[in-house]
């Protein structure tokens, strides 16, 4: 295989890798903008757990009871709502930072496969750094 047959593969796999993480990270920030509406929309809902008041009718062992078990409700809900969605959405940030850094890597490796190109243009003077470079890129890309 030719210098120039190797270049044009490591072209074509650093693409197809920029694009799975591109996807991949595109996917993850769609996802956490639907955990953050959920998140939005469950605030609003569990204030609702809560009403009606009971009134002065509503007395006794049953009322406390009652309220007891809302109140449970209400505080396990707001922790899932609080704790967990905030949760996710930090570990989809994390996520999101790893693959932005991974596609960091490849823009390195395609700046060095740009520069081979332009050495593999030079011709024959530049066989020697061209050589050294797709080595390079080969440990990088492969």
């Amino acid at each position: 295989m030719g210098f120039s047959d190797s270049l044009n593969d490591i072209f074509r796999s650093i693409s197809s890798q920029s694009a799975a993480i591109d996807e991949k990270i595109n996917r993850l920030q769609r996802a956490k903008s639907e955990i953050s509406q959920e998140q939005n929309m469950s605030l609003n809902e569990i204030r609702r757990i809560l009403e009606p008041e009971l009134d002065e009718l509503w007395k006794g062992s049953r009322a406390n009871s009652f309220e007891d078990l809302r109140e449970d409700a209400y505080r396990t809900i707001s922790e899932i709502v609080h704790d967990d969605y905030d949760d996710y959405k930090q570990k989809i940030d994390f996520k999101i930072g790893l693959l932005k850094a991974e596609r960091g890597a490849l823009d390195i490796a395609s700046g060095l496969a740009h520069e081979a190109g332009q050495l593999l243009d030079k011709g024959e003077e530049a066989f020697d750094e061209l050589s050294s470079k797709l080595d390079d890129l080969r440990k990088r890309v492969f």
